[in-house]
């Protein structure tokens, strides 16, 4: 009996190895891969090409379909570079994914999303990279298009630009994503008769899609032209998914039409864009064509057309900084000082929010959060959780462009932190510290033009406050004090500039 245990466990010794050597065949993974696939288990499809390509790392078609099944779980730039491998070792895979559908939709998707990732991170060359393999493997969707152009504008590559613009009007001439590519390389050629050409020419296909698109929804509900202005300006501003069917089946009580409204909504929101986006280009085309021109009346010419542009744009969207800021420039250029006075003094009202004006909870958070040491630069970033609250709290009604900053230059020589006591000398911003010194530099000019000293004396010292350095803010600051009389304080003003200037070169 004995004898017999043993030569069982020396059986079992010999025999394991052999087991643990076996491989699964390739297509029964392939096909059990592709079943958890077309039944939603991406996670469970993905362990099993994963495992064909341990057993054979040179099989396309495993490569392949690990990369479909990263695509469905979110994992875009793994998915793009298991695509990129494919088409690689594989050229055949690049022409069964154009002539399935949802091949390529997939497959270009991955591209497009991976590309849009490196971008936000800065990596805008590799981003390109992606941009370039989508619209290889999807040339009939323009939106991949006009991300590949946007990437080529970001690195100021003219000739790129040109390039994807080409490549769309092969396979769609009749493409309004054409006109602003074409306004772009025109724009970034400095050629501003050529870009206010295309863009306007952009701007009368967008404005006949909308036309469009509002007459289609009024006859889907039946109103009269005047309520289909109405609810399309309602649709544009719910451009939420969830909003915009509590709308459609509560408000508008058109539930059964959810589907042709909520598409012609997606189009209105579009083409409400591309025209935003359109009017502000046209608007610095113009302006730049005014800068290039030495006969004053034409300069007024463009300046007044530009501002008429920048004008449009904020009716789309109020808190539009770079329309807003502009259009305070046109104003200015064209010696409308009243006006640009007005532009800039209601924009620095609604980018300098005084932390009183905001919920206790918000306001007691962000004076704790200024400390001995980022006390000396006056401001910083803020960061963390908050920037939600903020976002809730404040974005919809100031300028906002991506980030908040917390300015208390006032207090930056204080030799303890701030307390509740301090909160109206502490504001909250949605504008860097070089837009900010950019917007009160051009409202103290106004000022200055207006033969506002006083105000103008005080915006220059916020300026100086925020940036000791700032050379523009002390020479202005030393012209307000001439200009009042003061000619010693003037003097003295003027001295600190030319020490500074001296001390940059």
């Amino acid at each position: 009996m004995k004898r017999n245990i043993n030569y069982l466990v020396l059986l079992l010794i010999i025999v394991t190895p052999i087991f643990a050597q076996l491989v699964v065949p390739l297509d029964a993974r392939l096909r059990g891969g592709r079943i958890h696939f077309q039944g939603g288990r991406y996670e469970k499809a993905l362990e099993q090409f994963t495992l064909a390509l341990k057993d054979f790392p040179a099989n396309a078609e495993a490569r392949f379909w690990k990369a479909m099944a990263l695509e469905k779980l979110g994992n875009f730039n793994e998915a793009a570079a298991n695509f990129d491998t494919t088409y690689s070792i594989a050229p055949e895979w690049i022409e069964k994914t154009q002539k399935d559908p949802m091949f390529q939709y997939t497959a270009a998707n991955a591209f497009l999303k991976a590309g849009q990732i490196l971008e936000k991170v800065g990596n805008t060359r590799s981003a390109i990279i992606f941009y370039s393999r989508a619209t290889f493997i999807d040339i009939t969707n323009p939106q991949v298009f006009v991300y590949l152009a946007q990437a080529f504008s970001t690195i100021d590559s003219i000739a790129g630009i040109r390039s994807v613009a080409e490549n769309l009007l092969k396979f769609d001439s009749l493409n309004p994503q054409v006109p602003i590519l074409l306004g772009k390389f025109y724009f970034k050629k400095q050629n501003w008769d050529s870009s206010l050409t295309y863009y306007e020419r952009s701007i009368r296909i967008f404005d006949n899609s909308q036309a469009q698109a509002k007459k289609r929804l009024g006859m889907e509900l039946k109103f009269d032209d005047a309520k289909t202005e109405t609810v399309a300006s309602a649709l544009i501003e719910k451009f939420d998914t969830k909003a915009i069917e509590s709308y459609i089946n509560d408000s508008l009580k058109a539930k059964s039409k959810f589907p042709q409204i909520a598409k012609i909504a997606n189009e209105l929101y579009l083409t409400n864009a591309l025209l935003s986006s359109s009017y502000f280009y046209y608007g610095s085309s113009a302006i730049q064509k005014a800068n290039s021109i030495k006969v004053e009346s034409l300069q007024r010419k463009y300046l007044n057309t530009a501002g008429e542009y920048f004008t449009r744009v904020i009716q789309f969207n109020l808190y539009d900084y770079d329309a807003s800021f502009n259009l305070g420039l046109t104003k200015y250029r064209s010696g409308n000082d009243a006006v640009a006075d007005s532009i800039f003094r209601s924009i620095a009202s609604k980018s300098m929010i005084s932390i009183k004006a905001i919920s206790d909870s918000i306001s007691n958070k962000l004076i704790s959060m200024i400390t001995t040491e980022n006390m000396v630069n006056g401001y910083f970033e803020i960061t963390g959780p908050i920037v939600n609250n903020l976002d809730k709290e404040l974005a919809k009604n100031t300028f906002y462009t991506g980030f908040w900053y917390l300015y208390f230059s006032s207090l930056k020589n204080s030799k303890t932190t701030p307390s509740a006591a301090d909160k109206d000398k502490i504001s909250v911003s949605g504008l860097d510290p070089s837009a900010i010194e950019e917007l009160f530099l051009f409202l103290g000019a106004t000022e200055t033009s207006l033969k506002k000293y006083d105000d103008a004396i005080k915006v220059f010292n916020t300026v100086i406050e925020l940036n000791p350095k700032n050379l523009d803010a002390y020479r202005n600051l030393a012209v307000c004090y001439r200009e009042k009389g003061d000619q010693q304080k003037s003097y003295e003003i003027f001295q600190q500039y030319e020490k500074l200037k001296k001390e940059q070169k």
